[in-house]
């Protein structure tokens, strides 16, 4: 990639990412669904929803944090009740987390939340301008799962 292009990238993520994060991710100010979480473990959940199960070091490596940091997101999310933590049985040292009831609860609840809210958010928004965020941001996710399967 040439550096005009890099440069192009970065301009668009940094415009787009702020008010999308404020207006459409974000609840409204007075709206909770439930105790929020901090960013990270609520993407450690939606990591562990999906898989099931992962070992610290593998999820310390999808979500791009340190060994220390998933140390502590983790622990954080078994003192709530989220996730819990396993020893393997043949390697004392190896830690595996897994999300618990209460914890795809959670994950549940905060889909369905974020659901109804940007629904209510684009309300009034024109049909064409959704159906165009929602072609361009699944050609986003494609190209982005593209680079991690094939380690870019």
């Amino acid at each position: 990639m040439d550096k005009i292009r890099a440069e192009k990238l970065v301009q668009l993520l940094f415009r787009t990412a702020p008010p999308f994060r404020r207006n459409y991710i974000n609840p409204p100010k007075g709206r909770e669904c439930s105790a929020r979480l901090p960013h990270h473990q609520l993407f450690c959940l939606m990591i562990l929803r999906q898989s099931g199960r992962e070992s610290m070091g593998t999820l310390a490596e999808k979500m791009g944090v340190s060994n220390q940091q998933i140390t502590r997101i983790v622990k954080e999310l078994a003192e709530n009740g989220l996730a819990a933590r396993t020893f393997d049985e043949s390697d004392r040292r190896s830690v595996y987390v897994s999300p618990t009831p209460k914890g795809l609860e959670y994950i549940l609840q905060q889909y369905r939340f974020a659901c109804e809210h940007m629904e209510k958010q684009l309300t009034n928004w024109p049909e064409e301008d959704i159906d165009a965020l929602i072609f361009h941001l699944s050609a986003i996710a494609e190209i982005l799962d593209k680079a991690q399967n094939e380690n870019i």
